[in-house]
Parts: structure tokens; sequence; C-alpha cells
């Protein structure tokens, strides 16, 4: 599942995007640019959020076991 973190070490809540399944090989393709298009539309004043890929499915999220790099986002 693709989802959006509060903190850069993808701790506290997540907020789900997309979810998804690999193939054998670990591998898959995710469209999640629509929702976080909506999401990150509105006030200027939104905190900075990281993009995590945590275990689970429709009913939760599970713990990161990847995270966006901090640093990803200098400009």
């Amino acid at each position: 599942m693709i989802a959006l973190a509060n903190h850069a070490d993808g701790s506290g809540d997540l907020q789900p995007l997309a979810s998804f399944t690999a193939n054998p090989a670990g591998a898959a393709i995710v469209n999640a640019s629509g929702p976080i298009r909506q999401l990150v539309q509105g006030d200027g004043d939104a905190p900075v959020r990281y993009i995590v890929i945590a275990a689970g499915t429709g009913e939760g999220v599970g713990a990161p076991v990847q995270v966006q790099r901090p640093d990803a986002l200098a400009p």
C-alpha cells in the first residue's frame, strides 16, 4: 500500500493512497497521482508529508517497509 506519513521516518498515522499487489519479482505499477493531487490541493499551509510503502490491505495499513528520502524534497 502507498500512504502518506507525517514524519520522515514513516512513523505516526499513515493516510492510505492506493493499494497494490506485487508480482513474484516484487514489482508493481501503481497509479496514485489522482489521490495525491486531491490531497495536495487546498490551503498552502499544509504540513510536509512523506510517501511510504507499507504492508497492509484495504482494511488497514501495516508498518512502513520503505520511506521516501527526505532529501528527495529539496529543490
